[in-house]
Order: structure tokens, then sequence, then C-alpha cells
């Protein structure tokens, strides 16, 4: 059957309140993650089998081939019930660096997020506004034919009609009735019929749909699998079915130590970032953690070059999501630096050439040896003398101004210009301290004479951020 956007929203619906968030036990049916949701719901709607719950990395190939189109890509559109959202520019939204969930209507979205520690559902512009404006796509269903309610004497006679297309158009355009109509054309068995235990594992993951959609889907085995899956719910022994943790780790993140990742091999023999915990001393946000070594480090940093604490802790996640972003994992480079094709840099830093930029931007990261030599790259650009006019600002927004030529910058620092960056990192810092507490009491403590603390208001039901009496409103349009 073709998916149906209503089924995938019921999915999330029945499990709001009932799940966790958990990108370890992202398979359910007690936890999932952003993109394993998405997945679960579509297949429960009836997509085809990527053969495992796809990351937002692999979700804009396996969403074309279920029949989404891209509609757009960091820009302005208009949102409908169904869209599909994936946050993080493609070979970086990997982990915690990137999001997607599925628009309820034009306004509001549910999606299974670390903030509310679960399947919710939020004002888009509201969620969109407090991550920074990430790097945006948004597919969308492609009317065709519907296969609702059909049987499969129908879908065969409608297949050799044309009416379903061919290839991945067949696949996604028959769902999980593609097998048995070829199996009928090509004049085949049907497939090698599945235990009941199997079955109802595939129930659980959301494979066979809700409701009428099931019955057919299970055919004579419906009262037995539903009677499996009942029972493996209710924590029944009887069985060899697996059981999946219902509570994961609440904050784990790959490599914030201040030292380069090291790696540990898994069950499967393959290699697996090393997990970290948060504890004592740490700050966290939105999955990602920044350890008290790392934040030590940031501190005496801001203490040698005049810089404040709660920009740079904010600038840090606002770039590199403290670590957690791709090219933060592969290269220890927490800034999205560029390869310049020197190796030996003016701070004293030896790198190398990186993992490659996205096409469209093209050259290389640089690759950092060390986080420690990473911010000691990073702040020797921010020195005072240097390019920006960072150093010795004593509020969080003169310091952001003086990323930019309206501050006094030799460069501007991004091509967003400074209005957009000034309302992504003030959204950024309050979301931070909303999880954390204020940040300020790292910048009385590390630099001398601060300023006035920032007084900065987010409105969400206008969304629009007031910075001392200065108001932004925010559009749907990322930044």
């Amino acid at each position: 059957m073709a998916i149906n956007t209503d089924t995938a929203i019921s999915w999330f619906e029945a499990r709001k309140g009932k799940v966790s968030y958990s990108m370890d036990y992202r398979d359910g049916p007690n936890s999932y993650d952003c993109s394993s949701s998405v997945y679960y719901a579509l297949m429960s709607a009836g997509a085809i089998s990527a053969g495992w719950a796809v990351n937002t990395e692999y979700e804009h190939d396996w969403l074309i081939k279920n029949g989404y189109k891209l509609v757009a890509e960091n820009q302005d559109w208009d949102s409908q019930r169904g869209d599909v959202f994936i946050w993080g520019m493609r070979g970086q939204s990997s982990g915690a660096g990137g999001h997607t969930g599925i628009f309820i209507d034009s306004d509001n979205i549910i999606h299974c997020n670390w903030g509310k520690r679960g399947i919710s559902v939020d004002n888009y512009d509201t969620v969109a506004a407090a991550s920074g404006w990430m790097y945006c796509y948004v597919y969308r269903l492609e009317s065709g034919a519907s296969t609702q309610g059909k049987s499969l004497d129908t879908l065969v006679k409608e297949t050799l009609a044309g009416k379903y297309g061919n290839g991945d158009v067949r696949k996604a355009a028959l769902g999980n009735q593609y097998e048995a109509v070829m199996a009928v054309i090509n004049g085949k068995a049907a497939a090698p019929k599945k235990t009941v235990d199997q079955l109802a594992q595939e129930v659980i993951q959301g494979k066979h749909g809700n409701g009428e959609d099931r019955k057919k889907s299970l055919g004579p085995d419906y009262d037995a699998v539903q009677k499996r899956v009942t029972e493996i719910l209710k924590g029944s022994t009887s069985g060899n079915t697996p059981k999946t943790p219902s509570d994961a780790p609440k904050s784990e993140v790959v490599n914030s130590t201040t030292e380069p990742k090291t790696e540990e091999t898994g069950a499967t023999g393959k290699a697996t970032d090393t997990k970290i915990t948060k504890e004592d001393g740490d700050l966290s946000f939105n999955g990602a953690i920044l350890k008290k070594s790392v934040l030590d480090v940031i501190l005496a940093k801001c203490k040698e070059h005049n810089i404040l604490p709660s920009y740079a802790i904010t600038v840090l996640h606002f770039e590199g999501l403290w670590g957690t972003s791709a090219v933060g994992k592969a290269d220890n480079n927490w800034g999205g630096m560029t390869w310049t094709g020197k190796g030996e840099r003016p701070s004293g830093v030896t790198v190398t050439q990186g993992t490659a930029r996205p096409a469209n931007e093209g050259g290389h990261y640089m690759h950092y040896a060390s986080v420690d030599d990473f911010l000691t790259d990073w702040f020797y650009l921010l020195r005072s003398g240097g390019s920006y006019k960072v150093s010795g600002a004593k509020t969080f927004s003169e310091a952001i101004k003086g990323m930019f030529k309206t501050g006094g910058a030799v460069y501007d620092y991004a091509a967003t210009g400074y209005d957009n960056y000034l309302v992504g990192m003030s959204s950024r810092l309050k979301a931070i301290e909303a999880e954390n507490g204020s940040l300020a009491k790292y910048d009385t403590a590390t630099v001398t004479d601060v300023g006035s603390t920032d007084k900065i208001e987010v409105n969400i039901e206008g969304i629009e951020i007031s910075i001392n009496g200065v108001t932004y409103t925010l559009s749907k349009k990322p930044v």
C-alpha cells in the first residue's frame, strides 16, 4: 500500500508520553531517537524497508525511494501536514548534528527529541529557533495511485497494467504488499513463512500497520501474532524474544574529552565510539555533553585571551555541537575550520587535511590531532589584535558583534550576517541556560569588569526575540 500520512502520525501519537529518547536503544519498543521514530512511523504506514532504522544521513534517499520529493532546501516553504523535515547538512547530520520529524499541520511538528525526553508536539519555528536554525531539507509525499483497501488480486492486475510503475517506484507504491504481488506475477511461491515470534517483533517495530491494515497484512496469523505481541509488551517470559532496555542512558555523547577520541570493539566486532556519561561539573544540551575537563580548558583560554566564557561556550555548540558534529568527531574540529593547504598554523599548532566539506562548498576541513590543539588554534584566531574584536568585549552581544565587520572585524565570521547570527546565538544561549543555569557565573569568575548581562527574551507565541530592547521577528526560513 502507499504511505498513509495519518497512520504515520497516529503511530507517533500512540507513543507520546510512553517512550523515551535514546540514540543507543533506538529500535523500540520503549525508546527511539528522532530518525528511528520517523522510520518506524512511516514503516507502519506502508513504507518499504531499508533493512535498518535509517539515520538522518540515509533518510534522504530512503524517503525518495518511498515516493517523497524534496520540496525545499534551506529556504522558506509553505509547510503542510505530512511534510518530513531533516536538519543538518548532508554529511554532517549524524548523531546530535541533525534532527528530523513530521509536520502535523502547517505550524506544528511531532518528533522524538532529547529536550522532552521522548515524543512531543511542538511549534516548528520555536524548536528551529532554539536550535539555531540549522540547515534544513523538507520532503513531501508525492500523490500517486492508492492501494488502500485493495485485494491482492486487484493489485496484481493493476501492477500488470502499469499503474504502479517499475523498480523502486513500484516498491514504494505497493509498500508491504510488494513481495506478495511480485510473487504472484512471477509465478513463484510465497516467501518462507515467518514464525509467530518473528511476526510479533515486526508488529512491535511498526512493519504491519494498525487496525484493518494489520489484519490484512497478517492474514490468518493475525490472532496468534496479536496475542504474542500482548505477551511481549506485558513483559511475558514465555518464548525467546529478547528484551529491550526500557531506560536508556540519559546523557551520552561521543568524543567529549580533550584527548583524541578512542574506540572500543562492540559485540558486532566493529569499532564503536567510546560513550561518556554526564557527571558533576559537565554541561549538557540536546544530548551533547561538554565535559568538565574540556570546560576547564575553555575557561583557561578565555582568561588568557580576555574572552567571555558564555560567548565561547555558546559559539562552540552553535558551530560544532561541542564536538558531536560529524567534523567534530572525525577531525576534532569544533568550529568548521577550513583547510588552507598549510600544515603549520600561526598559533603554532600543526594540522592536516581533514574530511571533505559539502560538495556545494568544496575544499576540506582542517584535521586537528586533539581537541586541545583545536581550542588553541581557535582562541588564537579570536585573540586581541587579530581579525576579530571578540577579546575585551564585556557583553555577550558585544562579543558576537565583534565577529562581523559592523563590530570592527576585518572579515565577517559567517555568511548569514550579524543580525541572523545574533538571533541564533542568543536563542542557543537561552536554551543552554535553560538546561544548565546561567552561564554568567563563568563570565564573572573569569573576566574582569564584565558588563551588564544582556536582556534576552524569547516570545514563544509571537516567535520573537528581544535583545536589549531590539525585537527580531523570526520566520520559518533557516538562517
